[in-house]
């Protein structure tokens, strides 16, 4: 019975999350509602601050599941190590934790990548919230490896990284292109960080 009620809770969140999702696509963060996503996935406004508190925590869903592969990744590495550990997540793909790389985004995945991150740079609630949670990883990545010069470091490279692939996609750059401006600019950040704790 918790198994089955568990996979319903899954499910209403996931619902709640994609119904959100379309929203903001198509109409601005700014301009929705959270009784408009309520509607939308046919539950109260109650349950949908049940499972996420605020409307940005909608917009920032897959973001704890990012932190927790980052620090997976990393954990109990010397610093030198984690930063070669952390180059693969930074430079193959366009998504931090996931398996995606960049040869294989379709045009329809990269219009979709680039229609959030229009959302996100259209909304300043969401950009100060994209700087605050960036910089809220330092603390759990300086736990997982020892180092909280390595932790403020790498997240510096992360929003870095953040930054440069908004841009291009912003910019209605390919993604061949915003590859190579990741690979060159958060490449160099890598090298230095590297080579300061090496």
């Amino acid at each position: 019975m918790a198994g089955l009620r568990e996979r319903k809770h899954a499910e209403t969140r996931q619902r709640i999350s994609d119904e959100a999702t379309r929203l903001f696509e198509r109409h601005g963060f700014e301009n929705v509602t959270l009784a408009q996503v309520a509607a939308a996935s046919g539950v109260s406004v109650k349950t949908v601050t049940n499972y996420f508190g605020a409307k940005d925590d909608l917009f920032f869903d897959a973001e704890p599941a990012v932190l927790d592969h980052l620090v997976t990744t990393v954990r109990g590495l010397p610093p030198a190590a984690a930063t070669a550990a952390l180059r693969p997540l930074a430079l193959d793909g366009p998504l931090l934790a996931m398996p995606f790389r960049w040869a294989t985004v379709d045009a329809a995945a990269w219009e979709g990548m680039r229609v959030w991150a229009q959302c996100e740079h259209d909304s300043p609630a969401l950009t100060v919230r994209r700087a605050a949670l960036t910089q809220s990883w330092r603390g759990p990545l300086a736990e997982a490896t020892g180092s909280l010069p390595w932790a403020a470091l790498a997240t510096g490279v992360l929003a870095l990284r953040h930054g440069v692939a908004q841009s291009g996609m912003l910019a209605h750059h390919p993604p061949r292109r915003v590859a190579q401006d990741v690979r060159t600019a958060v490449g160099a950040a890598l090298d230095a960080l590297e080579r300061g704790f090496a």
